[in-house]
C-alpha cells in the first residue's frame, strides 16, 4: 500500500476490513479491523474538534487502555493535533506526586485538551486553575459525538507528537517526532530492521505511552499491515507468563522487551507445559543496556517450547532519534564482546575518552540502520577510530526536530545535523556497543567505572531482588564513594550487606564503601520502568532514601 506519510496511510488503511489489533484485558480479547479503527479514530478526533481543538493544538493522553489510547492517538494524526502521551498512575495512591510531575509536562507543553481515565480525570480538572492553556479535561465516554472531521495533510517537517523523554538522568523533556522523523523510523524498523510482512504479528505488553511501545507496534506495524496482539501492561506486571503464552496462542512471530521484562518472565513462569514459540522470529531487546545474563536465562527458560536463540535481535534507540537507531543481523544471536583490562591497554582495544578500569561484557547492538551513521565522540568533539569509547553521536533523517520549548537543551544535545545521545559506547567491525551512559561514570582516584557491573554483581546475590540494585558516587574525604542502593527481598540484612561487598569486590575488584537496603519498589524509576541513577543518588544525599540497615565503611577507598 502505497503512501507518503501517516495522514494518507490512515486514509488508505480505513478502506480495509483486515485484522489490524487484537486487544487482550483482564481475561477479555476483543479484535478489530483496520477499517473499525479508522472510524473510531475519525469519531474521537471529531468529538475533539468539538471542544474546540484545533491543528497544531496539543492534546494531552493519559489512558490505560490500548483500546481508548490507540484510536484517540490516531485521531489526532487524523486531524492534526499533536498528540501528548503521558504516562498514567500505577495506583490511585500515587496521584498526589504523580499529578504535579503531569501537570508541569501538560503545562510545558501549552496542551489545550486532556484525555483521561475516569479516575484520573476528576483529579486532574484541577490543573485547568494552573495551567492557562488547558480549556478541557475529559474522559473518552464525555468527549461530544458528531461534527467535522478535520483532515489534515503535514508536511515532513510539521509535528505529529511530543515524546516526553524518560528522565533517567535528567529532568523529562518533550521531544518534537514530526512527520518526517516518524515515516523514516517506521519505514526503517518494518522494512530494514525486521523484513516484516503481513503475515507476521506482533505481540506487545510495553506501555504505549513510551516509544518502543507506540512507535515500534502501533505506528510502525501500520507500513506493513502487520497485525498486532495488545496484553495490557499492568497484566504483564502482575503476571508476565502472559507474555509468553500470548505469543503461543496468538502465534506471534515478533515482540520486544527491556532486560527485565526478559529476566522477570523467565524467573516468574511456573510451567512451559502447552507453550509453542516455535513460530516467534524475533524477539528484541532494548530501552537500556542489554545484559547477557538476563537474555540467556530466558532462551534456556523456553527452549524446550521451541525458541529459537536466533531470535534474538539486539538493537539500540532513543526518544531523541524517534525510537531505533542500530539493528543486529537477522537471525545472528547473541553476539557478546569481552573487554579484558590487559587488551585494553593496547592501541587497538576500547579505550580512550572513558576508558573502563573492569572487564566488561558488551553486546553488540548491530549496525546502523540504512540512511543513519553512528559515531563516537572524543572529549572536543573529534570522531574516534573503532574501538574507542566516546559519546555515541548519531545522524540520519530519524533524528527528530529538538526539545520542545528548550531551544538552549536543544543547542547542546542537537548539533551539525545530528544528536549527542549521552550514551558510551565504541564501534567494532561497524557494530554499535554500548558501556553506560555518559552522566552515570562513576570516578574514584582518577579512574573511570561504567556502574553496570557493580549492580549486576550486587543483583546475584541471594536475598537482593535482580534488578533492582543502583551504584552511585559520592563525594568523600579523599575521592569518591561507591554507594550501592539495593532492594531487599529477604535473609538476614547485616550478612547480606556482607555479601554484597564480597560480590563486588571479587567480581569487579571494586570496594563498595556503602551498602543500602531498602524496601522493594522503593528506587525510583523512569515511566519505562528504568532505574534512575541519578535519582538515587539525590535521594541518598538528601537523606530521603528509604534503608532497611545501612553499612558503612570510611576507610574502605581503595579500589
Amino acid at each position: 500500500m502505497q503512501a507518503n506519510d501517516f495522514s494518507e496511510l490512515l486514509e488508505k488503511l480505513g478502506t480495509l476490513e483486515r485484522d489490524a489489533h487484537r486487544y487482550r484485558s483482564n481475561g477479555s480479547v476483543e479484535d478489530l479491523s483496520y477499517g473499525e479503527l479508522i472510524a473510531e479514530a475519525d469519531r474521537l478526533a471529531r468529538g475533539m474538534h468539538r471542544l474546540g481543538v484545533r491543528r497544531g493544538d496539543r492534546v494531552g493522553l493519559v489512558l490505560h487502555s490500548a483500546r481508548e489510547f490507540i484510536p484517540a492517538f490516531l485521531g489526532c494524526v487524523r486531524a492534526g493535533f499533536i498528540a501528548v502521551p503521558l504516562y498514567p498512575p500505577l495506583t490511585l495512591g500515587q496521584l498526589a506526586s504523580w499529578a504535579e510531575t503531569t501537570g508541569r509536562m501538560l503545562g510545558t507543553a501549552q496542551a489545550s485538551l486532556l484525555l483521561a481515565d475516569p479516575p484520573v480525570a476528576y483529579t486532574l480538572r484541577s490543573l485547568r486553575d494552573q495551567i492557562p492553556s488547558l480549556r478541557e479535561v475529559v474522559s473518552i465516554a464525555e468527549l461530544p459525538d458528531g461534527g467535522e472531521l478535520p483532515r489534515a495533510r503535514p508536511s515532513a517537517d510539521d509535528l505529529v507528537f511530543l515524546q516526553f523523554t524518560s528522565g533517567s538522568t535528567a529532568a523529562p523533556r518533550g521531544v518534537r517526532v514530526t512527520h518526517g522523523s516518524l515515516w523514516a523510523n517506521a519505514h526503517a524498523i518494518m522494512v530494514d530492521g525486521l523484513n516484516a510482512s503481513s503475515e507476521d504479528r506482533g505481540v506487545s505488553w510495553l506501555p504505549l505511552y513510551h516509544d518502543m511501545g507506540l512507535i515500534g507496534f502501533v505506528m510502525s506495524p501500520l507500513v506493513t499491515q502487520t497485525p498486532v496482539t495488545f496484553i495490557a501492561t499492568l497484566d504483564f506486571l502482575k503476571r508476565p507468563e502472559i507474555w509468553v503464552r500470548t505469543l503461543s496462542e496468538d502465534r506471534g512471530t515478533v515482540s520486544f522487551g527491556p532486560n527485565f521484562g526478559y529476566a522477570l518472565t523467565a524467573r516468574r513462569t511456573d510451567s512451559i507445559e502447552g507453550l509453542d514459540l516455535s513460530a516467534v522470529r524475533v524477539l528484541g531487546c532494548g530501552a537500556e543496556r542489554i545484559q547477557p545474563e538476563a537474555i540467556d536465562g530466558f532462551f534456556d527458560r523456553f527452549a524446550d517450547a521451541g525458541l529459537r536463540r536466533t531470535a534474538f535481535l539486539a538493537c539500540y534507540g532513543l526518544a531523541e532519534t524517534t525510537l531505533a537507531v542500530t539493528f543486529a543481523a537477522m537471525q545472528d544471536s547473541l553476539k557478546v564482546d569481552r573487554l579484558e583490562p590487559a587488551r585494553r591497554s593496547t592501541d587497538d582495544d576500547a579505550s580512550g575518552l572513558h576508558r573502563l578500569d573492569h572487564p566488561v561484557s558488551v553486546v553488540s547492538c548491530g549496525r546502523p540502520l540504512p540512511r543513519h551513521r553512528v559515531s563516537i565522540l572524543g572529549p572536543d568533539g573529534e570522531r574516534l577510530a573503532e574501538r574507542r569509547v566516546g559519546e555515541v553521536f548519531v545522524e540520519g533523517p530519524s533524528v527528530t526536530d529538538g526539545y520542545w520549548d528548550d531551544p538552549e537543551a536543544t543547542d547542546q544535545v542537537f548539533v551539525d545535523g545530528g544528536v549527542k545521545t549521552g550514551d558510551l559506547g565504541y564501534l567494532s567491525e561497524g557494530e554499535l556497543h554500548v558501556v553506560g551512559r555518559l552522566k552515570d561514570t562513576i570516578i574514584v582516584r582518577g579512574r573511570n567505572f561504567d556502574p553496570t557491573p557493580i549492580e549486576i554483581a550486587a543483583g546475584r546475590v541471594d536475598g537482593v531482588r535482580t534488578g533492582n540494585v543502583v551504584a552511585f558516587s559520592v563525594p568523600g574525604d579523599l575521592t569518591e564513594r561507591i554507594v550501592l542502593a539495593a532492594e531487599y527481598r529477604d535473609g538476614d540484612p547485616a550478612t547480606l550487606e556482607a555479601a554484597i561487598v564480597r560480590a563486588v569486590q571479587r567480581e569487579v575488584a571494586l570496594t563498595v564503601s556503602e551498602v543500602v537496603l531498602i524496601e522493594a519498589g522503593s528506587l525510583p524509576k523512569t515511566t519505562s520502568g528504568k532505574l534512575q541513577r541519578s535519582a538515587a543518588r539525590e535521594q541518598y544525599l538528601g537523606g530521603t532514601l528509604g534503608r532497611i540497615r545501612r553499612r558503612t565503611d570510611t576507610s574502605a577507598l581503595a579500589c
